[in-house]
C-alpha cells in the first residue's frame, strides 16, 4: 500500500503544479490582452526595491549600423556615429511590442527645414498607424505637436504648444517622450514642452520622420521601461 500512497502523493503534487501554471498563464494572457505592460510592471517593481540593474532597455542603438531598422522611404545614412535623415519625406522604424515606455534621443539636431518627427507606438509601418511627436518650426510660427496616424495618413494635431522665437536649428537637443497609458508627455533638454492624450493605440515601435527640405541628425536612442 505504501508505494500506492507515494504514487498518489506525487500525482497530486504534479496536478497542483499544472493548475498553478495554467492560472499564471491565464492571468498573463488576460493582462496582455487588456494592454498591461508586464515587463514594464516588473521593471517598476524591481526598481522600487533597488534592483533596477535586473531590467534593461527595451531597445537602444548607438547608430553603428542600420540592421535593426526598417527604412520605409526617404534618405537615411550613418556618419560619425549619427543617423542622418532628409531631405524629403523619410520614415524609418524599429518594431517593439511594448506600449508604455520612455524614448530618449540624444544629440538631436535640426540642421535645416520645417522639422522632424519621432514615432511612438507605431505599427503596420508601410501604412503606418501610430503617433508622432514633432519638433516643428514649420507649424505656425513654430510649435511642438503630436499627431495620430491612421493607415499612413496624418490627422490634425491632438496636442500643440506654440514656441515663437525658439532656437530650432543647429543646436543639439535631448528629446524624451514618455508614453504611459493614454497620456504622452514630451520633454526637450529636460523641460516638459507638451502633453497630449489619446487611447487609439496601446503598443508599438519607434522611429524617425523627416519631410520637405528637412535635414536632421540623431546621436543615439534608447527605449526604456517607465520608472
Amino acid at each position: 500500500m505504501k508505494p500506492t500512497q507515494t504514487s498518489q502523493t506525487g500525482q497530486g503534487t504534479a496536478e497542483y503544479v499544472l493548475i498553478i501554471a495554467i492560472l499564471v498563464l491565464s492571468v498573463s494572457l488576460i493582462l496582455s490582452i487588456i494592454g498591461v505592460d508586464l515587463q514594464g510592471a516588473y521593471c517598476r517593481v524591481v526598481s522600487s526595491v533597488g534592483l533596477s540593474q535586473a531590467c534593461g532597455s527595451y531597445f537602444s542603438d548607438e547608430f553603428n549600423d542600420l540592421s535593426q531598422w526598417q527604412i520605409v522611404n526617404g534618405k537615411w545614412q550613418l556618419k560619425d556615429g549619427n543617423l542622418l535623415g532628409g531631405p524629403g519625406e523619410g520614415r524609418i522604424f524599429h518594431n517593439l511590442s511594448q506600449g508604455d515606455y520612455t524614448i530618449t534621443v540624444n544629440g538631436a539636431v535640426l540642421n535645416q527645414g520645417n522639422g522632424y518627427g519621432i514615432w511612438f507606438r507605431a505599427n503596420n509601418v508601410e501604412k503606418v498607424n501610430g503617433y508622432t511627436f514633432q519638433y516643428d518650426p514649420g507649424y505656425g510660427k513654430g510649435a511642438f505637436i503630436m499627431r495620430k496616424w491612421v493607415n499612413g495618413n496624418e490627422l490634425r494635431p491632438f496636442a500643440v504648444a506654440y514656441a515663437p522665437g525658439y532656437n530650432w536649428t543647429t543646436t543639439p537637443r535631448q528629446v524624451q517622450i514618455v508614453a504611459k497609458g493614454n497620456t504622452f508627455t514630451a520633454y526637450v533638454d529636460g523641460k516638459q514642452v507638451l502633453q497630449g492624450t489619446d487611447s487609439t493605440y496601446t503598443q508599438g515601435g519607434v522611429g524617425f520622420r523627416t519631410w520637405d527640405n528637412t535635414t536632421a541628425r540623431f546621436g543615439n536612442i534608447s527605449v526604456d521601461p517607465l520608472k
